[in-house]
């Protein structure tokens, strides 16, 4: 059984009144609808990947209803653990439709993730605490707005299945609770492996902490840890059928400077200079209360948190096929530490400064995001005006011509070229193909490497990328006879003129639009 740390009755008389203006629902409904602003000032959130994710849901939901794109793709429904944003799009579809549902996908998504951190916060301390205000904008890390959906929806389930675990476990319910997590655990690992594999982590620090408390022998720890947690194994046959049948279990890529680069990447979206200092209010807060005679740190919250961290050391780069392994990891790190600081020992009036900044800190990165959100999606409106030239069921090489350099502004023009697909009916370039990662399947063997992600990522000619071509070069090398147009955005300065028998089109937007002539 897990003691509670804290409870209401135990918190000092300004610690109470905080609690219940913290905890009532008008408080919590308030909380909620601040942290999906970002999402309600745009209409399809400008996400890296989601864009691509949308010219996928486009076959998975109305491939019957468009002949354009059904000799091109095709959608096989797959047990793998990687399907949560496609499970929900499917039944909001015939609700909103496609964009529509897409839109409402993430942002239950994110409001589940803001739920699951306060319950989590509420569970542990018997407090809604001001530092778990503070972790929220977390959601919007750098793996969301990267457009890692199906993760975060996995994680945020993955939160709220947690506490109904531990009210089971502190109840001494130790079947509902083991049966509790094997229904769970399954659903979670269908959204995406990873929030399977935080649940655990979550419920075995937990138990770690308990049998510590308890100072158990050695033996007994794995014993205990065991027989709470096992049911967290159902997933582990279809995981291991699942990596069979696709990439295996893979994994590369392990960078120190590059797990450096994360851990300030945590809430990278548009502006280096307002991402880093509203980090360093995160660290800042950690430190503090690290070295703080008052503040301290929930034992069970606190050895998750060591685990994340050191995950994202360990872990490479490539996990069953999957890229930015470790940086996932990085804003749920510091979110799960920062709800494991207890507000119980703090004095009213440090609280009630805790309590300004946490808040100042949540108000904050809402508006900023929010104000990247606007300025990102412009870049995005300023491309599709190319959409209404191109004509229903054409076949669109698409290419993204990346900056020479590394730039902290996320690249959200790089899988645009889904709403080709989403609104045009038209086969593109940038759909990922890889065993495993999703059920959509490609079939263009005319395109030939043009036929799927990464052929549309290029880079300007004076670059000499060691790994991807020029733009002149993706260009000559082109099967011309499998596309109808080109459409390039990106580093448009500099680009030489196309090969023969493209014509440009006019009044594209911000991009280059050319439709290909067959040859003779």
């Amino acid at each position: 059984m897990i003691p509670p740390e804290t409870n209401s009755a135990a918190l000092s008389p300004s610690t109470r009144s905080d609690s219940l203006a913290l905890d009532s629902w008008p408080a919590f409904v308030l909380i909620c609808l601040v942290a999906i602003a970002p999402l309600l000032v745009v209409g399809l959130p400008p996400l890296v990947d989601l864009y691509g994710h949308v010219g996928r849901y486009a076959v998975q939901t109305e491939l019957a209803v468009r002949p354009e794109l059904q000799p091109y793709f095709s959608y096989e429904w797959k047990l793998i653990g990687n399907l949560g944003t496609d499970l929900l799009v499917q039944a909001l579809h015939p609700l909103l439709g496609l964009e529509g549902s897409v839109r409402a996908a993430i942002m239950i998504t994110q409001l589940l993730g803001a739920t699951g951190i306060m319950l989590v916060a509420r569970e542990m301390h018997g407090r809604i605490t001001p530092f778990a205000i503070a972790a929220i904008p977390l959601l919007f890390g750098y793996p969301f707005n990267y457009g890692f959906i199906n993760y975060a929806l996995s994680m945020a389930l993955a939160m709220l299945a947690f506490v109904v675990w531990l009210r089971l476990h502190r109840s001494e319910r130790a079947w509902q609770a083991r049966l509790w997590l094997a229904v769970a655990g399954a659903g979670i690992w269908v959204c995406h492996t990873y929030g399977w594999a935080f649940l655990g982590l979550l419920c075995g620090s937990a138990m770690l902490a308990e049998v510590i408390a308890a100072k158990a022998p050695p033996a007994a720890f794995v014993r205990r840890i065991l027989a709470a947690c096992w049911p967290l194994l159902l997933p582990v046959a279809p995981m291991i059928v699942w990596r069979a049948e696709s990439s295996g279990a893979a994994m590369a890529g392990w960078s120190l400077g590059y797990k450096l680069n994360y851990l300030l990447s945590a809430l990278r979206t548009r502006w280096i200079e307002l991402d880093l200092a509203s980090l360093f209010v995160v660290y800042g807060l950690l430190i503090w209360a690290a070295f703080s005679q008052s503040a301290r740190f929930d034992r069970r919250l606190g050895i998750a948190a060591l685990l994340c961290f050191a995950f994202v050391l360990i872990l490479p780069n490539y996990v069953f096929g999957s890229a930015f392994a470790d940086m996932r990891l990085v804003p749920y790190a510091l979110a799960i530490a920062l709800m494991a600081i207890a507000p119980d020992r703090l004095s009213g009036k440090t609280l009630r400064v805790v309590s300004v900044i946490a808040f100042a800190f949540f108000a904050g990165r809402s508006v900023t995001t929010a104000a990247a959100y606007i300025d990102q999606d412009q870049r995005i409106a300023e491309v599709v005006p190319a959409l209404d030239a191109i004509p229903i069921g054409a076949r669109v090489a698409f290419f993204v011509v990346k900056p020479c350099g590394v730039r902290w502004a996320l690249p959200v023009l790089d899988h645009v070229g889904g709403l080709v697909m989403a609104r045009r009916s038209a086969f593109v370039n940038d759909q990922w193909q890889q065993a495993g990662v999703n059920s959509l399947i490609v079939h263009y063997p005319a395109a030939g490497r043009y036929a799927h992600d990464p052929s549309h990522l290029v880079w300007p000619d004076r670059c000499n990328h060691k790994y991807r071509p020029g733009i002149a070069r993706a260009l000559n090398d082109l099967p011309r006879g499998a596309f109808t147009h080109v459409w390039i955005v990106g580093e448009l300065a500099g680009i030489k003129p196309p090969p023969t028998g493209f014509v440009l089109v006019p009044n594209a937007g911000k991009g280059l639009l050319y439709a290909i002539m067959p040859e003779a």
